[in-house]
């Protein structure tokens, strides 16, 4: 489970901007997913929750946003894919991906983000 490596450094983030900030408790943590990183949000959450157990995030709530893919060709283009996948054939859908203008292969230049958007703290 990948999720876990990420979640610490996550919460790694989170508590290092709360204690800069004088922070006594985190209130809600907000994280935007690529949909092309294959995180699961739910297993996410359930790590954050695990690594902040005994800190000033223990009680904290979440929020995930994901990010949905862009592309960009040789041609010109840049934005969204004309097609969309779920995330049992994402792999696939990843080597298809094609320019909707032209036809050819493309670079994927968005969607494989993962960060702390926002932190609520008292």
């Amino acid at each position: 489970m990948h999720e876990y490596s990420l979640a610490v450094d996550l919460m790694e983030s989170v508590l290092t901007t709360a204690k800069e900030n004088n922070a006594k408790a985190v209130n809600l943590i907000s994280v935007k997913v690529g949909r092309i990183t294959h995180v699961n949000p739910a297993q996410l959450e359930f790590c954050l929750k695990s690594i902040g157990d005994g800190t000033i995030a223990e009680n904290a709530s979440y929020s995930f946003e994901y990010i949905e893919p862009e592309i960009r060709c040789v041609c010109g283009y840049a934005g969204k894919p004309n097609e969309t996948a779920d995330d049992l054939d994402m792999l696939e859908y990843l080597v298809s991906l094609v320019c909707p203008l032209c036809g050819r292969n493309t670079e994927v230049i968005g969607g494989t983000e993962l960060v702390v958007d926002s932190i609520d703290i008292d």
